[in-house]
């Protein structure tokens, strides 16, 4: 495939063309209960899609916490989709890093797999999904996302 054919690292859909975002749930890696997509209709969701062991998901972690921390009374909330083996190497993660959103435990990758074909690379790690407030994808990110370039994504999702 030509590079002008390749999907780059972040991609946009118009309103009239923004698939449905699958229901995510499961165990959350605090084992403080469980995530689901479905309680958050009505949000602007960001989710990122992370691993213990990515470096760039470490170097991007607190930036996806300021976001949340500075948005959420405007209706936005992260969740992140951990793909660790071990509950605890996603566990120290958190820590570490001072999260303050929930991850969904799924090492063995089944929640992504309902993503619909073509959105975003499941690959590789990290790769963050926009979801708007009908509950349907607005944007994707692979690789990491800076600070500045989600609200950039988020901003107008936001209600006035």
């Amino acid at each position: 495939m030509d590079d002008a054919r390749r999907p780059g690292p972040l991609k946009s859909f118009a309103p009239a063309d923004r698939p449905a975002m699958p229901e995510l749930a499961g165990e959350r890696v605090d084992g403080d209960g469980r995530v689901s997509l479905k309680g958050l209709r009505g949000k602007v969701v960001v989710v990122n899609a992370w691993a213990s062991w990515c470096g760039p998901c470490r170097a991007e972690a607190p930036g996806l916490s300021r976001v949340h921390e500075e948005l959420r009374a405007k209706g936005l909330r992260v969740v992140g989709v951990n793909a660790d083996v071990s509950v605890g190497a996603a566990r120290a993660f958190e820590k570490d890093t001072a999260l303050v959103y929930p991850s969904l435990h799924d090492p063995q990758g089944r929640q992504l797999f309902r993503l619909p074909k073509g959105v975003v690379s499941t690959v590789g790690y990290p790769f963050t999904i926009v979801v708007d407030p009908e509950g349907r994808i607005a944007a994707t990110r692979i690789g990491a996302i800076g600070e500045a370039e989600l609200k950039k994504l988020v901003t107008p999702l936001l209600p006035a």
